[in-house]
């Protein structure tokens, strides 16, 4: 017989706990934010019936109504991310004359204003909702590709923050005979909000490609981008599809693996170390798809 104590559960005289670990939420909402707002002809500004957020959240925004009324403009979104920095973000253009959602890639904690252009028509309407989480994996996801200024940049402004600890990539891009094998470095903070850092692995000079971490950052504070070799080079920070498990464990202990409460039918690839609680990660076989994972491993107690 095993007993349920506080969510984990124990057999008798074993030493380990069998943990159940849910990583985001697969909950998303088109109104959950704001309710459908209908269209007036001129701009507005919404800072009253915004709904509170329940955990950190990337944002939506959707057009309804009359399909013909709807114009391809964008909706801004103001307030805190993670870490309680002010964050603005301007979604996504709508299509024109369709109906549909779309959805940003920073990460609110609380909302304060949004706002609405003018549509096309009095027909349109605009919503404002969140997405599940983990999202998939984004090599502009952290942050948007900067343009090499041929001096060595620190990031520390505009960086989305995970909506759960995930590891982190780095991406040459732009004109290939600047690219140099200069290293980024990332400083943020894990699960227990001790300050992390990693250095990802060097470009390949003259040549556009990605570099992955290994750490999972809770949140990332600072970007170190080294100068190019030329202006026309440029670099993005991105989120991979590993996930940080939060736990220390000493060996693979994973028994079963979820994403959107369906068992995943292939292995996941798991990383232990028993001293560092960042480099406990997993990576799912199938791709994340802003759905949660509930991840059931055993607790790897000292011996």
């Amino acid at each position: 017989m095993s007993y349920n104590v506080g969510g984990n559960f124990y057999q008798p005289g074993a030493q380990q706990g069998l943990y159940q670990k849910v990583i985001g939420s697969s909950t998303s909402s088109t109104t959950g934010v704001l309710a459908a707002v209908t269209d007036t002809g001129t701009a507005q500004t919404i800072t009253t019936g915004i709904l509170a957020l329940d955990r950190a959240r990337r944002i939506t925004a959707t057009a309804g109504g009359t399909a013909a009324d709807i114009k391809a403009v964008t909706v801004t979104v103001v307030g805190t991310d993670p870490t309680g920095t002010a964050r603005t973000e301007v979604l996504p253009a709508f299509t024109v004359n369709t109906a549909g959602t779309v959805t940003g890639k920073a990460t609110f904690k609380k909302i304060t204003s949004i706002t609405l252009p003018a549509h096309d028509g009095t027909g349109a309407t605009t919503s404002v909702g969140y997405a599940g989480a983990p999202g998939v994996a984004d090599t502009a996801g952290c942050h948007a590709a900067v343009t090499d200024t041929g001096t060595a940049q620190t990031i520390t402004t505009a960086i989305n923050q995970p909506e759960v600890p995930r590891a982190v990539s780095a991406t040459a891009g732009g004109t290939s005979a600047d690219i140099k094998a200069v290293s980024v470095v990332v400083t943020g903070t894990n699960a227990e909000d001790a300050v992390i850092s990693e250095t990802l692995g060097a470009f390949t000079v003259n040549t556009p490609g990605t570099k992955n971490g290994t750490k999972a950052f809770k949140t990332v504070t600072s970007i170190a981008i080294p100068a190019h070799d030329g202006t026309g080079a440029t670099t993005a920070i991105g989120y991979l599809d590993v996930l940080g498990i939060g736990s220390r464990l000493k060996r693979n202990t994973v028994n079963r693996v979820y994403k959107n409460n369906t068992l995943e039918g292939t292995a996941a690839t798991v990383v232990t170390s028993a001293g560092v609680l960042e480099a406990n990660t997993i990576d799912l076989s199938n791709a994340l798809a802003s759905q949660a994972v509930v991840v059931e491993y055993m607790e790897t107690p000292e011996e």
